[in-house]
């Protein structure tokens, strides 16, 4: 016998809870009952890139938007399900942890600590997860993350503990130098490698300094090329040919044809 939904609650964040509870029952979905926390790691991935897709478009699209957030934030409700049939924790506990950590990590809002800014918060910010024992200031970003977004986050935190270029000038300086140390090392590829990585780090540092945040610049280029891309197998196919047939040297007319504003240069 189906399960009527007209029985689940109406309020929006408990109801899909429910639903979640019903799905990982007896009575529910074989597929959503054999999942675990680690099964679930790829889904939980994949729906955070689905929603910075979205936050990359401009003009927002919001219907899409709140699609795309309300399937993350299902993967947080399915993992609180699978806690708390196993009594470790669940949703409530899940918003009780980050509700005091909110409170607790803001005392200009909720205590009488004066701040001047975002800076300041910043730096409270640091000062506060110290004194809650963290051990770096580096402490807590994801090994996991995407290298170029780890790159970000760790260099963001050190900037935020005083380790910081004086200034833009001097962080492009350092991309230069590195970008040196790069074309020195051409032939060795052990070597090629490592001044390759001090390369992406130098850049990274300098898109701070110019407050650009590289992961969606590298996200927003990549659209660019594809779009470029296209338009280019495009054209070669409508003169009847294609990339494999054309030769290299050749190519760089029919790139600048497919050229907008701001899109990358002829290989």
């Amino acid at each position: 016998m189906p399960i009527d939904p007209d029985t689940l609650p109406d309020d929006p964040l408990r109801r899909l809870q429910a639903i979640m509870a019903v799905l990982r029952g007896p009575r529910g979905c074989p597929w959503d009952r054999e999942q675990d926390h680690r099964s679930l790691r790829s889904h939980l991935l994949e729906e955070t890139y689905e929603v910075l897709s979205q936050l990359d478009r401009s003009p927002p699209d919001d219907e899409a938007l709140v699609e795309e957030l309300g399937d993350l934030l299902l993967q947080v409700v399915f993992h609180a399900q699978i806690a708390s049939e196993q009594d470790r924790f669940d949703l409530d506990g899940i918003a009780a942890v980050v509700s005091e950590k909110l409170v607790r990590r803001h005392p200009h809002v909720f205590a009488d600590v004066e701040v001047d800014g975002s800076a300041d918060v910043l730096r409270n910010w640091e000062a506060l997860k110290r004194q809650e024992g963290k051990a770096s200031a580096l402490e807590g970003v994801p090994p996991t993350l995407p290298a170029l977004l780890r790159a970000s986050r760790v260099l963001s935190r050190a900037e935020q503990a005083g380790f910081r270029w004086p200034s833009a000038s001097d962080a492009r300086s350092k991309v230069q130098e590195e970008l040196g140390e790069l074309l020195d090392a051409e032939g060795d590829v052990g070597r090629a490698r490592h001044e390759l990585g001090d390369v992406l780090l130098a850049l990274v540092t300098y898109a701070h300094h110019l407050d650009l945040e590289p992961e969606s610049a590298l996200r927003e280029a990549l659209e660019r090329f594809d779009d470029r891309f296209a338009r280019l197998e495009e054209r070669l196919y409508a003169a009847g040919t294609s990339l494999s047939e054309t030769n290299p040297e050749r190519l760089a007319a029919p790139w600048l044809q497919t050229a907008g504003e701001g899109d990358q240069p002829a290989p």
